[in-house]
């Protein structure tokens, strides 16, 4: 059959002015630029940099997924993945928005026989060896790095920009998974949706998790709308809106899933926190590493702050105003600030 691209409105009309500007990353890499000190893709829209500190964030969120899920999915891909097809045919993955391509590489070791394509409008980092005491036998993600290893044999990576559709056929994967980019980086998340649909073989799974952009208490509640939180994210909401984004996606998720060629929806709401404030001890580690996380996601959305107005003085300010809100929050008090998010998993008809 042949193949058929819907044109999804490009991201790269969306931009704020100003956004693309500054130098490139090197004189022989035109794929990035500077801002604010931090390395942007050239190309489309992403709010978050393309940097080792940037890689160091998503792998924090990669272990902070697994360890919520207690897996790398939500939904029955084992029994996708390993059920023989009646052709003999090699099952296929589909990760949009690959980000450092970890989830598609564990995967990828987990199930040898599938074969694994990942796509992101920034290069996904090669995969190099680890080094030092416990490091061995480890894979971590660098652009900065000589020391690459050779990539799996079922994986393959693409540099794509999803808002201006697919560049694959209709039905040719078992799985299209896409994890925190709908928010954050497609204005036409509706018709992005649509393509991750067309791609799919019949009973093939849709995999999807998208978080609220506002911090929450871990009651459900909002923060005081005069904290540096409730600034933070009104900030932030208003900068994505700015830019075509819907930063309330993950409650219309399920809705607008339903409306499509699905005969089986399932969705998890999970909350994340973000300090030690959790009584349980599984999760007071877990939001160790979420604050860990909403540091580095401070410093990243810098640049898109200071696109809202914000100035040297205003951003000190905040930032500062904001640790002295976590700080407050008692570890070990079963209150405190928290992200949630929704993962769905959807069978095709």
């Amino acid at each position: 059959m042949p193949m058929q691209i819907r044109q999804i409105p490009s991201a790269q009309q969306y931009h704020p002015p100003g956004f693309i500007s500054g130098s490139p990353a090197s004189s022989d890499d035109d794929q990035f630029y500077y801002h604010e000190g931090r390395r942007l893709p050239t190309e489309g829209y992403c709010p978050f940099p393309a940097d080792e500190e940037e890689n160091e964030r998503l792998r924090t969120v990669h272990t902070i997924t697994q360890a919520v899920l207690g897996s790398n999915y939500f939904g029955p891909v084992d029994r996708v993945l390993l059920k023989p097809t009646s052709t003999g045919r090699r099952r296929r993955v589909l990760d949009v928005g690959a980000g450092t391509g970890s989830w598609l590489r564990e995967m990828a070791q987990n199930f040898p026989s599938v074969d694994f394509f990942g796509i992101d409008i920034i290069p996904v980092p090669p995969a190099v060896q680890s080094r030092g005491a416990g490091g061995a036998g480890l894979l971590r993600m660098s652009y900065d790095s000589d020391d690459d290893v050779p990539e799996l044999p079922n994986v393959r990576f693409e540099r794509s920009d999803v808002t201006m559709g697919l560049n694959h056929g209709d039905m040719e994967f078992d799985v299209v998974h896409c994890r925190n980019v709908l928010t954050v980086a497609i204005p036409d998340y509706v018709g992005a949706i649509r393509e991750f649909t067309r791609v799919l073989r019949p009973s093939g799974l849709l995999l999807l998790a998208e978080t609220t952009v506002p911090y929450t208490l871990s009651d459900g509640t909002t923060h005081n709308p005069d904290s540096a939180l409730a600034e933070f994210t009104y900030a932030v909401q208003n900068a994505l809106r700015a830019v075509g984004m819907d930063p309330d996606i993950r409650l219309t998720l399920e809705s607008v899933v339903r409306k499509g060629s699905f005969k089986e929806v399932e969705t998890r709401d999970i909350v994340i926190p973000l300090g030690e404030w959790p009584a349980d001890p599984r999760l007071r580690k877990i939001g160790r590493l979420g604050r860990e996380a909403l540091e580095m996601t401070l410093r990243s959305l810098t640049p898109l702050l200071r696109q809202g107005g914000y100035d040297d003085g205003q951003l000190s300010m905040l930032l500062s105003r904001i640790h002295t809100e976590l700080d407050a929050e008692k570890p070990g008090s079963g209150t405190g600030t928290a992200l949630v998010s929704t993962y769905l998993w959807a069978k095709k008809k």
